[in-house]
């Protein structure tokens, strides 16, 4: 899961990238030979230290939702009569579970933000 969320950010990020370098190769007439804005993207992407930081910020926050999503589930492995206590705390560890889903959403988004490359 993390690598995945890795990748899909980092590509979030060279695809930004990459259409701002195309808008301003596309006002640049007198340019002849222009390179890919996605290659050019790319590029500044692996040389920067986002992709490190991007890597290590999600491999935290993966942390973070998964011991979140197993403190939800603290009745797993108790008898049947501790687990059918109530219906009210069931639901309570299913709001854990979301909450905690929600939470890693949020980090995800603002680690994309806090990380994008400088407009060229």
């Amino acid at each position: 899961m993390k690598l995945f969320i890795i990748d899909h950010l980092a590509a979030i990020i060279i695809f930004e990238h990459s259409f701002h370098i195309f808008d301003k190769q596309r006002y640049l007439q007198n340019q002849q030979e222009s390179v890919p804005p996605l290659d050019i993207a790319l590029e500044r992407y692996i040389a920067s230290p986002h992709a490190t930081a991007v890597r290590e910020a999600v491999s935290a926050a993966v942390q973070t939702y998964q011991a979140a999503k197993t403190a939800a589930y603290t009745y797993k492995g108790k008898s049947p009569a501790q687990m059918a206590k109530s219906l009210f705390e069931r639901f309570q560890q299913k709001d854990k579970k979301y909450l905690a889903k929600a939470e890693l959403i949020n980090a995800i988004l603002e680690i994309t933000l806090n990380h994008r490359l400088p407009r060229p």
